[in-house]
């Protein structure tokens, strides 16, 4: 669930490539000091990827399609909430795996440089990716430059997990919309960042914002959960904003593997559904004795192939069928529908929105998206009001999954001052 390539900004590429070779002396690695074994969230080692000045960056937010088409009002007014360069680091934190074992990941932190005061922080969750590489600590990940220019360099730390079994994790899979991974994931990067703005004598105020898009966007959600559960010392959450993220689990899976009432087209895309059964049958080891029990032939046996972490999601999607209906055998399609098989035990049991959020929940989401279907995002509003809490949704009529992201962003800008 990523951002249309179309997004990518060459030029900051080359900027950063550049800043790479001149300004931070090709990437060194700087061990930290022998982390402690009893906690989590422990800085192990940062690399440095560069640096880009406010001068640079201003030019190239306005490059940004969606950005160049508003209204020079708006362009001019965004452009100049650019006041400060960013420098970017890669770093590797310690965190829990999904079966509760210690587990190494990596992380992106984007860093203002010479705020004039304290500087709240921002934890960005980035959408779907079946390649290892494709991440944000790689620091070319199309997906995660508009937070750097909307966040880091209006004054904001901005910390983007790779999450586990992706970026340098040594955990062998990504486990997909696994809630507890995510969460624990989002929370450790958190801290060891943390630990890296006061390495780098960059004093925050205290205030943290959450965002995400997609899989991030289901993210946000299970950090603000696990947020509730146990606080940070030094970040108190402020706000949650889920970009086109599935925050009622099992009402998406459930559209997702149906047809749009209104239209009659098929909801969902196979790649989903695929990389979450097949992540959560080695989470759990339950949902099957053989891929074929879920799968149709041939895709049943290339699905360790497919998610082996080399192939990035249009590569995957391409070898799959368009629709999910097409992937899962007709006992398997049905017995997940009527919420009698495993699957849909463990999409139950990774639901978010069993929380009582004591901050700000808000998702932004396309009505047309047709990778997380709308009706995620209503059903989780309904649900939460049920229990006398609230999620306030940005509708964005007759958006798609990709067309929203940068209309979300802005809002997120609006919201996360």
């Amino acid at each position: 669930m990523k951002i249309d390539s179309r997004l990518l900004l060459p030029s900051l590429l080359a900027c950063l490539a550049a800043s790479l070779l001149v300004a931070c002396g090709g990437g060194a690695s700087n061990p930290a000091p022998p982390p402690p074994t009893e906690t989590t969230g422990t800085l192990l080692k940062t690399s440095e990827l560069g640096t880009v000045t406010a001068a640079q960056l201003q030019p190239l937010l306005l490059q940004i399609p969606e950005i160049a088409a508003l209204p020079a009002a708006q362009r001019n007014a965004l452009a100049a909430e650019v006041q400060y360069g960013v420098r970017f680091v890669s770093y590797e934190y310690t965190t829990t795996g999904p079966r509760g074992e210690a587990r190494k990941a990596s992380a992106l932190a984007m860093l203002p440089l010479t705020p004039p005061a304290a500087v709240a922080a921002v934890a960005y969750l980035h959408g779907t990716s079946t390649n290892r590489g494709d991440i944000p600590s790689a620091g070319e990940y199309s997906e995660n430059l508009p937070p750097a220019l909307l966040f880091a360099a209006r004054g904001r730390l901005v910390i983007a997990p790779d999450y586990l079994g992706l970026g340098t994790s040594d955990l062998p899979y990504h486990p997909y919309l696994h809630r507890d991974s995510l969460a624990a994931a989002g929370r450790d990067a958190l801290i060891a960042g943390a630990e890296l703005a006061r390495r780098s004598a960059l004093a925050l105020n205290g205030n943290l914002f959450v965002m995400g898009y997609s899989e991030g966007g289901f993210a946000a959600a299970a950090l603000q959960r696990r947020l509730g559960q146990a606080p940070l010392a030094a970040l108190a959450l402020r706000g949650t904003l889920s970009i086109a993220g599935p925050l009622d689990l099992p009402k998406a899976v459930e559209a997702s593997l149906g047809t749009d009432p209104a239209t009659g087209r098929e909801s969902g895309r196979s790649v989903y559904t695929a990389f979450t059964v097949w992540a959560y049958q080695r989470v759990y080891g339950d949902l099957y004795a053989q891929p074929t029990e879920v799968f149709r032939q041939p895709y049943a046996a290339q699905l360790d192939t497919l998610f082996d972490g080399t192939r990035g999601a249009d590569v995957v999607g391409a070898a799959l069928p368009a629709s999910p209906r097409e992937l899962l055998t007709p006992a398997a399609l049905a017995a997940t529908l009527n919420g009698s098989n495993r699957i849909a035990a463990r999409i139950r049991e990774n639901d978010v929105i069993d929380i009582n959020p004591a901050t700000p929940l808000t998702s932004c989401h396309g009505t047309a998206d047709e990778s997380v279907p709308y009706p995620a995002t209503t059903s989780a509003r309904s649900r939460l009001a049920a229990r006398g809490f609230s999620l306030t949704v940005v509708e964005l009529a007759g958006m798609t999954h990709e067309s929203a992201y940068i209309p979300c962003m802005l809002e997120a800008v609006q919201r996360f001052r």
